[in-house]
């Protein structure tokens, strides 16, 4: 009974409209990593931590990637080309985001900390068919942008931001904005006049929301939470709904295993469905569905899914708190 109640579960949190064994034929959300670097700092990031040596994706690789997503098209809800880095340091992510979109991909996007997005980046990724961008800008005040978004310069990253949205309203008007806020000690109060500023700023169809700052399954070093998490009995949908592939191919237990500490397999040896369907991937949902979650350390005291602003329309945004810090 518990079992049942844990899928029944899973599936209304991640895809309402299809079954069980809809989720476990072929991950619904992807994340493919095709660069593992980054230009800044931040506090809520364990970039000083990573021992990977993969900074970016071949293209081979990625049209081994891009072929068999295309095969489930109709079945994927989103692609996001990012994970641990900064995506606009990869040269070749407008042609990636075109590949995909060629391919029948219905939404691919990125989440970005903007200082690289430049008025020729992007008319590039809007040209290449960009569906969603996610714009990481913590504060509307330089001091405490400057604090936590470390090397980066406001008024840049505000110039840019400001671009974006303009150029998109000229080139590809549907593509959308989300504008993201990571909730921590330093900029806690400041939600109510952020959400004011964005959303006059937007169209009607972007979002400006916030996420707390998590603790990356206990893996980041003086971490602070801002609020209780209500998830930590749940089964985690990250491992019915998300598939993480790092710049080599290795696929890691989930989106906090930023070191592969819990290996799951490769899609430059296997394909994505062998790796989702793998044997390793179905003991670890197990574990979740029996209460068991504390057989894998980083899922003991994960709280990735600490409360989001908008808690009743969860099931549409959960994806949100997948995204890079």
């Amino acid at each position: 009974m518990e079992l049942d109640r844990g899928k029944e579960y899973l599936v209304r949190r991640i895809s309402p409209n299809e079954t069980y064994e809809n989720l476990i034929a072929f991950p619904r959300y992807l994340e493919i990593e095709t660069v593992n670097a980054c230009n800044a700092r931040c506090p809520m990031c364990t970039i000083d931590d990573w021992q990977r040596k993969t900074p970016t994706m071949s293209f081979e690789l990625f049209k081994k990637i891009a072929a068999e997503v295309s095969q489930h098209s109709n079945e994927i809800k989103r692609i996001s080309l990012y994970r641990d880095g900064e995506p606009l340091i990869d040269k070749k992510l407008a042609d990636r985001v075109a590949l995909l979109k060629e391919g029948g991909i219905k939404n691919v996007g990125i989440s970005t900390n903007v200082s690289l997005l430049t008025a020729s980046k992007a008319k590039d990724l809007l040209t290449a068919g960009i569906d969603t961008v996610i714009l990481s800008i913590d504060s509307l005040k330089k001091e405490v942008f400057e604090s936590i978004r470390v090397r980066l310069n406001f008024e840049e990253v505000l110039e840019n931001a400001l671009g974006l949205i303009k150029l998109r309203n000229q080139i590809r008007p549907q593509t959308q904005i989300w504008v993201r806020m990571i909730r921590q000690e330093s900029n806690k109060d400041e939600w109510p006049e952020y959400n004011e500023y964005w959303s006059k700023k937007i169209s009607a169809h972007d979002r400006v929301y916030f996420h707390n700052i998590f603790n990356w399954g206990g893996q980041l070093n003086r971490f602070k939470p801002i609020s209780n998490s209500y998830e930590l009995g749940l089964p985690c949908v990250a491992l019915w709904s998300l598939l993480v592939i790092f710049a080599n191919g290795d696929v890691p237990l989930c989106n906090v295993d930023y070191n592969n500490k819990y290996p799951t397999g490769s899609v430059a040896t296997h394909s994505i469905q062998e790796v989702w369907q793998s044997k390793v991937m179905n003991e670890r949902r197990d574990h979740h569905l029996k209460g068991q979650k504390k057989c894998i350390s980083l899922c003991e005291n994960c709280n990735v899914w600490d409360e989001a602003v908008d808690r009743e329309n969860i099931s549409s945004q959960y994806s949100e708190a997948l995204s890079l810090q």
